[in-house]
């Protein structure tokens, strides 16, 4: 079964679900959307993302939508995480209203990944036994270090947003990324942005995800489309899913069903 770990749904009942002010305006994508084109090109479950750059710290909904359609979404949270009241945020959302991960953004200041303010925000995800969800730049990495020596026990997705940019092979600007693979509880996202970054100059998908699966192991790398994100450069999600199985059509079948299906099952097997 494929799964979609990145995918944002965004309402058109602007009434109900108000949207910030441009630039961030992305193309609706009502969850009746995406389940149609989900049907249209064989994903099986999604985790609806929760789209900071249309709806900020508003969940509602993304989480409506998977209590919605429960038996093919689950939903990951934004919340301000060095806010005194995110823990109990959190426990409301994930006691309440079904959401199953929070995802944590460089929202303001350098260095939110390891202020000590978000910590309470990651013993409450440990305390629920959800997924914590990650988004580092590259320039990044270092606080992300910090915090899985901090937290062995949380069980993280670092997303695609450190792969924006590859380089050339060997990729030594990565290093810092490959060398996480010693925290057995990291898993990796992984987006059409790094496919078409690993297109660059003398990179290729095959070298550039040959170097990360080296690493990591298909077991603990999943994918997602990250739409509507850059919808008017990557192409909608049937064009972004067939990118990326051609990128990984090298890896051998078992490797490509833990990629598009099976590491995902094992973070949120709410999804089976």
């Amino acid at each position: 079964m494929i799964v979609d770990t990145h995918v944002h749904v965004i309402s058109d009942d602007h009434k109900r679900f108000p949207k910030i002010a441009k630039p961030y305006e992305w193309p609706e994508m009502t969850a009746e959307m995406l389940l149609a084109t989900m049907d249209q090109c064989g994903i099986g479950r999604a985790l609806l993302v929760q789209p900071y750059f249309t709806y900020h710290f508003d969940n509602s909904y993304q989480a409506e939508a998977a209590l919605a359609h429960r038996d093919r979404f689950l939903c990951v949270c934004v919340l301000d995480q060095v806010a005194p009241a995110a823990p109990d945020i959190l426990s409301d959302l994930v006691e309440n209203h079904g959401v199953r991960g929070v995802r944590f953004m460089h929202i303001g200041d350098k260095g939110i990944h390891r202020d000590p303010r978000a910590f309470p925000l990651w013993q409450r995800a440990i305390r629920h036994g959800i997924p914590i969800c990650v988004a580092a730049s590259l320039d990044e990495i270092a606080d992300v270090r910090v915090v899985l020596d901090k937290f062995p026990e949380a069980t993280v997705a670092l997303e695609h947003m450190w792969a924006t940019t590859t380089g050339d092979p060997p990729y030594d600007s990565l290093k810092p990324v490959m060398e996480l693979a010693r925290f057995p509880n990291l898993r990796l996202k992984i987006c059409p942005n790094n496919s078409h970054a690993a297109r660059v100059g003398k990179s290729t998908p095959r070298a550039f995800f040959g170097m990360v699966a080296e690493h990591f192991g298909a077991r603990r790398m999943m994918w997602g489309s990250n739409y509507p994100a850059h919808w008017d450069k990557y192409g909608k999600i049937p064009e972004r899913l067939a990118l990326m199985q051609a990128d990984l059509a090298f890896l051998p079948e078992d490797d490509r069903r833990w990629f598009f299906g099976e590491t995902a099952l094992t973070l949120w097997p709410g999804l089976r």
